[in-house]
């Protein structure tokens, strides 16, 4: 009885820790109804977030705004973030996991080479156009972490691990010694492909971005590609 309390103890501090999105508890140990309930409390507060960032910005949002549109109390949101800004930074890391998630397995489905760096570039498209309010956020995150802020450091080190995993994914693609520059290309996709669409989207609205999945895909597939035979010729 005592270890059994013992691990509801440690479940729930782990629930207040501010970048858990998931409740990690062991596959063969079912969630208890009040585990549910925190877990639906966590990802409601996280949509609400994804959602009023998009709509009012990272700088305008408060968190007053947060939990009035998720229907919770301003002590139920310091249960799970100790700041809007670790709320920031848990968005997004949720956000660069499941793009990250969706990036790898397209590219897992092609043979290595230039259609892994393709396959990555639809991939994240895809994402974008699915999650155009990830798209402006990932687009303010960027500019926050540009601020001499304390949260910047943090933004930039969640970041830059997955520009380091995205490099890794495309190796690929650039052949035999050309692992140097994975990193620069890796950089070069994460940020063209969401620039271009940022800008579209922006301009001149999701759908009619939307509609032009396939015209995106072939122009950044065909700027990016070169990255790579140029630094083929290099070497």
């Amino acid at each position: 009885m005592r270890a059994a309390h013992i691990r509801r103890q440690q479940k729930g501090r782990q629930m207040r820790n501010a970048h858990s999105i998931r409740i990690p508890v062991p596959a063969d140990e079912p969630l208890s109804r009040v585990e549910r309930r925190k877990a639906r409390t966590n990802k409601r507060l996280l949509e609400v977030a994804r959602q009023l960032f998009s709509e009012k910005g990272i700088y305008w949002a408060k968190v007053e705004d947060i939990t009035e549109l998720a229907d919770q109390g301003k002590g139920t949101f310091y249960k799970y973030f100790e700041s809007k800004e670790a709320l920031i930074c848990a968005l997004l890391k949720e956000g660069l996991d499941e793009l990250t998630s969706e990036t790898e397995q397209a590219v897992r489905n092609v043979q290595p080479g230039p259609n892994a760096l393709s396959a990555a570039i639809e991939a994240r498209v895809d994402f974008f156009l699915k999650w155009p309010e990830y798209l402006l956020f990932f687009h303010q995150v960027r500019g926050m972490m540009q601020l001499q802020v304390a949260v910047g450091k943090e933004l930039r080190a969640i970041y830059d691990a997955h520009l380091r995993w995205l490099a890794q994914l495309i190796k690929p693609a650039m052949g035999a010694g050309q692992a140097g520059s994975a990193r620069d290309i890796a950089t070069a996709t994460a940020a063209y492909v969401s620039g271009v669409l940022t800008y579209h989207v922006l301009f001149e609205g999701h759908e009619a971005t939307r509609r032009r999945r396939q015209y995106f895909i072939e122009m950044l597939d065909q700027s990016l590609q070169p990255l790579i035979k140029g630094g083929n010729r290099s070497r």
